[in-house]
């Protein structure tokens, strides 16, 4: 009977070994229960149990099944490696690089286990180590060009550029059309002020995918760097026909818009911005700014007042709805406006109020001369 049981946990094993390789994660997560059903001593099956369940996002699920195994085989490296996997997707970095170091112990020249050692280095900010794993991946594995475009990313984040861009041209000659790399070599291009260079990289992977929207939009950011602006908007534009909900886009298409005179299609921009995420402060402003410059003072101020709402205590939004009230020579409105923005702000505001031209047409108000002296006096 016992040899009978273990036929048949070795049948559901295989088939379950078959739909992992097939990506057909589900079902092969039936057939491996059965298998340890029939053979709960089955480290094998427990382990591709694991993988299944990470496949399905069941990362919790997937780490007891690791566990299961490595109880019935504790030197099986690959099944520490595929747990420490599962331990980075749920943020316990910590754990996830212990499991890797058990790994190592069994595997040390596995290439694969140090760099995911090295990204999970990169999820807790160590980049100097994490430069060191992909540098033991590579020193395995030369042609490992997955190592050599996470090096570079570490790299970027230090600030080291040149040797950032060295590392992704190094993946580069081993997978030239990695549409990530050329990606984040134009990002580290960019970050280092070279944003002619960011461009053609921005380009070339354009060239392999022409829909990938993120290469749109960092080519756009580039292009307002170089002051080209109306190029910058025929990226953005192209960014929100693929991710019409891109915050940054519309954002930065906004501002590339203004920077071209064209104010109201600049508006309209921010104002979609706005729609998709309005906690951000900057785009307010822009938005009230931009109103104002077209001197639609009460639109700005409803602008102003909205921003308000989300965050009642920045006194910018104080100060600018004060100089359209003082552009229209609402005294009583500016100054109520204005004794916000220096209750919140002093010294700032007060000093701000003496020397604008904004004011000229309230300032001889007793009221307003009361603000803006040294000694504060309510209104």
């Amino acid at each position: 009977m016992k040899w009978n049981l273990s036929l048949e946990a070795e049948f559901f094993y295989q088939q379950g070994l078959r739909r992992n390789k097939a990506e057909q994660y589900a079902e092969a997560l039936l057939s491996l229960d059965v298998a340890v059903e029939y053979k709960p001593d089955y480290a094998d099956a427990w382990s591709q149990r694991g993988i299944a369940l990470g496949s399905l996002n069941r990362h919790e699920e997937a780490i007891a099944s690791f566990d299961r195994a490595i109880t019935l085989r504790p030197d099986a490296s690959w099944v520490w490696h595929n747990r420490g996997i599962a331990l980075g997707k749920l943020g316990r970095y910590i754990e996830a690089l212990n499991s890797f170091d058990r790994a190592l112990e069994f595997n040390p020249d596995a290439a694969t286990i140090w760099h995911n050692r090295g990204i999970t280095l990169i999820d807790l900010g160590c980049y100097e180590k994490a430069v060191i794993n992909f540098e033991k991946t590579i020193q395995l594995r030369p042609d490992a060009y997955w190592a050599w475009y996470n090096r570079g990313t570490a790299l970027g984040h230090l600030k080291q550029y040149a040797a950032a861009v060295d590392s992704f041209d190094r993946a580069l000659e081993f997978q030239p059309d990695d549409l990530l790399t050329w990606n984040n070599r134009g990002i580290t291009l960019s970050d280092w002020g070279e944003y002619t260079k960011a461009v053609a990289s921005f380009d070339r992977a354009l060239a392999i995918d022409p829909e990938y929207s993120k290469a749109w939009y960092n080519k756009g950011v580039a292009l307002r760097k170089l002051g080209d602006f109306t190029a910058a908007v025929v990226c953005f534009d192209r960014t929100v026909e693929l991710e019409p909900n891109d915050f940054w886009a519309w954002y930065n298409r906004g501002l590339s818009l203004a920077q071209v005179g064209e104010k109201e299609a600049a508006i309209a921009s921010y104002k979609h911005a706005l729609s998709i995420q309005p906690q951000d402060m900057a785009v307010w402003y822009d938005c009230g700014l931009a109103l104002y410059e077209l001197c639609r003072y009460q639109e700005a101020i409803a602008i102003y007042t909205k921003a308000l709402e989300v965050q009642p205590h920045t006194p910018i939004f104080w100060y600018n709805i004060a100089c359209c009230y003082a552009l229209q020579s609402q005294a009583e409105q500016a100054v109520i406006s204005l004794q916000q923005a220096i209750q919140i702000s002093p010294d700032k505001y007060r000093t701000l109020a003496k020397n604008s031209s904004v004011f000229h047409t309230i300032s001889q108000d007793e009221r307003f001369q009361n603000l803006i002296s040294e000694s504060r006096v309510d209104v």
